[in-house]
């Protein structure tokens, strides 16, 4: 009799052991969750901003390339987007929803020894905006001529 009271007394003993385990392994995957559910938002958010960010990079280059075919004229018409090279808004034009580009030219004429040049210096900023998201590029570029 006495082998049969310690083995019904040891089950006794180990019943809420596996309760207490159970919730420790619900809470560590809780947290687990959480912590995934966050890094992959941050990395979605980080990718929005990349996007915008290149889609920013081409209002400026576009532009950058609209005043210097404005400044030094290689051929007739301009493309339309270049007809006032100062500032344009994309509007719904594929790949540059909601982006816009603003420009500007400072010219200075320089002279070293008896040469006399004109410097340039062409500045555009792009800029896209997603709802609360604001992004914006900056590109300068110098000539001389």
């Amino acid at each position: 009799m006495r082998l049969n009271i310690r083995y019904l007394h040891g089950q006794r003993g180990s019943r809420g052991s596996m309760l207490v385990l159970a919730l420790f392994v619900i809470v560590v995957m809780a947290f687990l969750g959480v912590a995934m559910t966050k890094l992959l938002s941050t990395a979605s958010e980080a990718v929005s901003y990349e996007v915008l960010g290149q889609r920013a990079l081409n209002a400026a280059r576009t532009g950058i390339e609209c005043q210097l075919a404005v400044t030094f004229p290689l051929s007739d018409p301009q493309p339309a987007y270049c007809v006032s090279p100062a500032s344009y808004s994309f509007g719904d034009v594929p790949g540059l929803e909601n982006c816009a580009y603003n420009t500007s030219v400072v010219s200075k004429v320089v002279q070293d020894d008896l040469i006399i040049k004109n410097y340039y210096q062409f500045t555009s900023t792009g800029q896209c905006i997603v709802g609360k998201i604001v992004v914006s590029r900056t590109l300068y570029i110098d000539a001389m001529l």
